[in-house]
């Protein structure tokens, strides 16, 4: 009798050390996952991706996101699908740029550094625009896209710069280069998470030009990283040698049909993507059709999405890193495809007649649509690693993420352009549109509530 006692005892106390060992890793476990990286790194690089990733891109990007969305909304007073057009025009530095500093960044050493100087370039860059839009009254709509778009170049010279870093420990490490690439986008995603959560907030407490201004100190950490970056000296270089040798290698690699094959798909399928999420930020917080929501709302709704970002990360680290490509490619995108019915189920109203209520669906489509997005990046983001060459790392990597950001910004100018043409189909008369039945009807009504504001005069 004692002794089965004593078995339950030790049973028990078994459990609570399994317990106990189970809280300590998961609590400890990514401070361990971090210090490796550091230690095999330098705690610079870490520091470096935290401090872009995380905090300029991710929470600068979503903070200053929702502030872009009311400047234009409230101050500038641009309509929907000219803001669709417009926003695309600020991606084009992401095209421009990111292959032109990517080959500066590789070629060019500035004081016998690669990437330091680069960074701090960037921080100095994205401090003088945001403050120029933060501090002049009555700003002329074009003059505030210019100085959008400069802030936007800034971005990402701090981003290829990070990437060519990240690409370079990956030629070096290849071991890390899923690990490294998932540091990049869990920390975007934390910052994306913390960014959203307080974007409505403050845009309320100090509206869209305060916010911007508040955004200056993101990119002054990013010269700070260009001071504290740990990286070897160049001495004695031939600029003209490099950047040759620099093209040839790249012409070279682009030949490969295991490079522009990936390539081409990614500019497919991001360009095919229709985006109509400023349409449809429009009709969360304008239109009596809509859900109405307030700038905090918006905010919350959208940090909550950003969970889904980093479920995205954590299930890729975990359990879908050493699947082939292929297979990864194949499911993500069918996923993808999926989760754009989300948004039309939401025009139409069809949640409500499942009892289901705009904020919650929109938080479980947020949540879905983010985490498969953000596993489609994670599959381009390693694949672009492995294919870029030594030695050109932040050239290729570069003109590689410009072809996913060609397609991003065709996705936008033809969401754009299908808003400006549902809008034109929806005012013809009733008897062109056909004899729909009176429910069906109610649907092409609710439906055109999504384009109600483009073109308006």
């Amino acid at each position: 009798m004692a002794r089965e006692e004593q078995n339950i005892e030790n049973r028990g106390s078994v459990h609570v050390v399994e317990r106990e060992s189970n809280l300590r890793s998961v609590v400890c476990g990514p401070v361990r996952w971090l210090k490796m990286l550091a230690s095999k790194l330098h705690w610079s690089y870490v520091f470096a991706v935290v401090s872009n990733c995380g905090i300029n891109q991710g929470f600068g990007y979503s903070l200053g996101h929702v502030a872009t969305d009311y400047y234009m909304k409230d101050v500038q007073k641009v309509q929907p699908s000219q803001y669709q057009a417009l926003s695309a025009i600020t991606r084009i530095s992401w095209i421009i740029f990111k292959p032109l500093f990517g080959i500066l960044t590789d070629v060019l050493p500035i004081f016998g550094f690669h990437r330091r100087p680069y960074f701090i370039l960037a921080g100095v860059i994205g401090v003088v625009s945001l403050l120029f839009i933060s501090l002049q009254s009555n700003l002329h709509l074009y003059l505030a896209l210019f100085w959008m778009t400069i802030s936007s170049a800034a971005m990402a010279i701090a981003d290829v710069t990070i990437d060519a870093c990240t690409t370079y420990n990956s030629n070096k490490h290849p071991s890390l280069a899923s690990d490294m690439q998932s540091l990049c986008s869990l920390s975007y995603s934390i910052g994306e998470l913390l960014g959203f959560f307080m974007s409505g907030i403050l845009v309320h407490l100090v509206g869209s030009k305060g916010v911007f201004g508040l955004l200056t100190f993101t990119f002054a950490l990013v010269s700070v990283v260009g001071v504290l970056f740990s990286e070897p000296r160049v001495h004695g270089f031939s600029f003209k040698q490099n950047f040759t040798n620099a093209m040839k290698a790249m012409w070279r690699t682009i030949k490969c049909s295991d490079v522009w094959q990936p390539s081409l798909y990614m500019f497919i399928t991001r360009a095919l993507g229709l985006d109509i999420k400023e349409g449809l930020f429009y009709w969360f917080t304008d239109s009596k059709d809509g859900p109405l929501f307030a700038q905090e709302t918006v905010g919350f709704i959208l940090s909550i999405g950003s969970i889904g970002s980093i479920l995205g990360v954590l299930l890729y680290n975990l359990r879908l890193k050493d699947h082939p490509f292929r297979k990864l490619f194949l499911w993500t995108q069918l996923l993808f495809a999926l989760s754009g019915m989300f948004d039309l189920i939401l025009v139409l109203r069809l949640n409500l007649k499942f009892g289901l209520p705009d904020y919650l669906f929109i938080v479980v489509d947020g949540i879905v649509s983010k985490m498969i997005i953000r596993l489609t990046w994670m599959v381009i983001f390693v694949l672009n690693t492995k294919l870029c060459p030594h030695g050109i790392e932040g050239t290729f990597f570069a003109l590689l993420m410009s072809i996913d950001n060609a397609g991003l910004m065709t996705s936008s100018w033809l969401g754009g352009k299908m808003l400006h043409v549902l809008k034109n189909t929806f005012k013809l008369p009733a008897e062109i549109m056909g004899e729909d039945s009176e429910e069906e009807g109610t649907r092409n009504l609710e439906l055109a509530s999504l384009v109600d504001y483009v073109d308006r005069s």
